[in-house]
């Protein structure tokens, strides 16, 4: 189907996700199985992880893409990463390291906390904004932030977009997380939908029942818009549907 996987953790031994190349080329399997041509593995960029190393991770990002070339994966790797939207994240940006999706540079990944407040998310919204960039909030309906009534339509219409984690619409997170999920696609507030794959175990049975429950509750359009055209957008920089 060619779909395409913005958020992921990919590549092996650098953060929370795949902890070797066999749990990579797994997770690789899963996804190409599942329909995708093409992924934007999102390494964290915390202190606490290896991923923190942006150099690490373009080195990993060049071995998985031997690996899975070596393989026989047709599975296309793009840079990515997954950014703190703290003080530390604008600090590499004032030093032009953007950590952005795709070659193209113009939107990036980022995530707030799961249960604190974000008071001042307008503003930081506006400050990646200021510099070039278009921020894409990952699993928003993971966080307490993006329950408050209004938020989530907030930081859309500041320039933002959110993606959705379709794991929550298969209950993996809670019962609550599902509910935001489903209201936030309801209202079309979603502009990518994307696995947050960190592991291989049952992606390929997982993935897919999720791909169906997007079809299902957004419709066919919708669907396709979230999970192959506009991710592919986002990879080439260009405006998203």
């Amino acid at each position: 189907m060619g779909f395409v996987d913005i958020h992921n953790h990919l590549l092996w031994g650098i953060d929370d996700g795949c902890r070797s190349e066999e749990e990579s080329l797994e997770a690789a399997r899963a996804l190409e199985a599942a329909g995708y041509s093409e992924a934007a593995p999102s390494p964290h960029t915390r202190s606490q992880f290896p991923s923190i190393d942006a150099a690490l991770c373009e080195a990993r990002l060049a071995e998985a893409r031997t690996l899975l070339a070596r393989e026989g994966l047709s599975l296309q790797l793009h840079r990515g990463s997954e950014n703190f939207l703290d003080e530390a994240f604008f600090e590499r940006l004032g030093r032009g390291e953007s950590r952005a999706i795709g070659e193209a540079g113009r939107y990036t990944l980022v995530e707030v906390p799961f249960t604190s407040a974000v008071p001042r998310l307008p503003d930081l919204v506006f400050r990646v904004r200021l510099k070039g960039l278009t921020p894409i909030f990952a699993h928003p309906e993971r966080c307490a932030e993006f329950a408050r009534p209004g938020r989530a339509e907030e930081v859309v219409r500041l320039g933002a977009a959110l993606q959705l984690d379709m794991g929550a619409l298969l209950g993996r997170y809670g019962r609550e997380e599902r509910k935001v999920a489903e209201r936030l696609l309801g209202e079309g507030l979603y502009a990518a939908a994307s696995t947050d794959l960190h592991g291989p175990a049952e992606a390929q049975r997982w993935i897919t029942e999720a791909l169906a429950a997007v079809e299902k509750r957004a419709g066919r359009a919708e669907f396709l818009r979230l999970c192959r055209e506009n991710p592919r957008r986002v990879i080439s920089g260009e405006d998203l549907a």
